[in-house]
């Protein structure tokens, strides 16, 4: 579901405004942690680009007579460029860095503009509210603080940065809730019906497993590859032994498991067919709920599976469905009234510009489309009947 948290996010961080559209898409589910993930290949950072001007002081933007300086500029564009050097064509890396230049730009522009209207407006984030939301979505990516400075760092950035991020989306969340009063107007059961209607593909879900397992890789290191692999795989059967004999998984999994599953027991969660390897997805398709798995080799090592559960093929229901469908059609709501907002501003504010290249097309808001209700579908003569 493209919901109005990850509008927010997009706009008072990311912005790129011209691009985000309000999409119908499907709730998204929670990915499972599959094998085909275990092994992750190491992330090789590329070589700072080096800029003259990372630490210019020269104004590049005014903006309501706030400088932008080029230094501000360089520090942004400098890491984007990095990010996508591996993906850029020799011969085409100038006219990439004058593209993201202006994106990069628009961005700081309209960062700088909302930090205006919210001092204008008083608004503020309190520490314990950084740190509610912070927490909030640890919970919800099921990773601990130290796991997501972690991944912060493998693509180059660092807590401080996420923290602040974080906090830009709040205090935008905040002045868009006076935006919002009197404008949203609740989706009715018909609008809720047709949605589900002209979109049943996205409540079909396909069929599933639910599994657990616990990995023994063989030993990278060491001089006999053949004599690793052995050792792996008599650890693996001796393990499975002793979860016959009555052992906790969970415990085993925690305690041996080379698996980043093994946090959770060696909980893999539900996934779709398709998901693992063909090795581990055909063992794991043999198995009733409750049953153990023999000792199942792949590329990554060997495995002991468990079964949790076995999911058919379905359709959610209609009633199942129709609450999240509200969310997802009021959310369409607020991602015009918040995108049209910042073109709003934009078109607003006095913005000068150093370089007449670096401006950007200040796109005027579209009128802002009322949710149909049943009496203006009767007099709309291209409505869907």
């Amino acid at each position: 579901m493209n919901s109005f948290k990850n509008i927010l996010l997009i706009a008072a961080v990311v912005f790129l405004t011209a691009n985000i559209a309000a999409a119908k898409k499907k709730p998204k589910e929670k990915t499972p942690e599959a094998p085909a993930a275990e092994v992750k290949a190491p992330v090789v950072e590329p070589a700072p680009v080096k800029d003259a001007n990372a630490s210019n002081t020269t104004t590049a933007i005014t903006v309501n007579g706030t400088k932008i300086t080029e230094g501000q500029i360089a520090k942004i564009l400098n890491a984007r460029m990095e990010q996508l050097a591996s993906r850029i064509p020799p011969n085409m890396n100038d006219q990439y860095r004058q593209q993201m230049r202006k994106r990069v730009i628009e961005q700081l522009v309209i960062e700088e503009i909302l930090a205006q209207k919210e001092r204008e407006k008083n608004i503020a984030v309190s520490q314990s509210e950084l740190e509610e939301q912070i927490n909030k979505r640890l919970a919800e990516d099921n990773l601990t603080i130290d796991e997501l400075k972690s991944r912060l760092k493998e693509y180059g950035k660092t807590y401080s940065e996420y923290e602040q991020n974080m906090l830009k989306q709040l205090m935008f969340e905040k002045l868009m809730e006076g935006e919002f009063a009197g404008k949203i107007i609740p989706p009715t059961d018909e609008q809720v019906k047709a949605y589900y209607d002209e979109n049943i593909q996205q409540f079909q879900e396909p069929e599933k497993i639910h599994t657990k397992h616990i990995l023994i890789m063989p030993d990278k290191d060491s001089n006999d590859p053949n004599k690793a692999k052995a050792q792996a795989k008599a650890k693996t059967q001796e393990l499975l032994k002793k979860l016959k004999a009555g052992a906790d998984f969970n415990d085993l999994a925690a305690q041996n498991s080379q698996c980043p599953s093994a946090k959770n027991g060696g909980d893999l969660g539900e996934a779709p067919k398709g998901s693992f390897v063909p090795e581990f997805e055909k063992a794991a398709y043999e198995l009733k709920p409750g049953q153990l798995s023999d000792v199942v080799e792949t590329q990554f090592g060997f495995h002991i599976i468990k079964l949790v559960k076995h999911i058919d093929a379905n359709t959610v229901s209609f009633e199942q469905a129709k609450a999240k469908i509200a969310e997802i059609l009021t959310d369409e709501q607020k991602n015009t009234i918040a995108m049209n907002y910042i073109q709003q501003v934009k078109t607003e504010a006095d913005i000068k510009f150093a370089n007449p290249a670096d401006s950007f097309e200040m796109t005027p808001p579209k009128p802002t489309a009322p949710v149909r209700t049943e009496s203006s579908d009767k007099n709309e003569p291209n409505s869907k009947k």
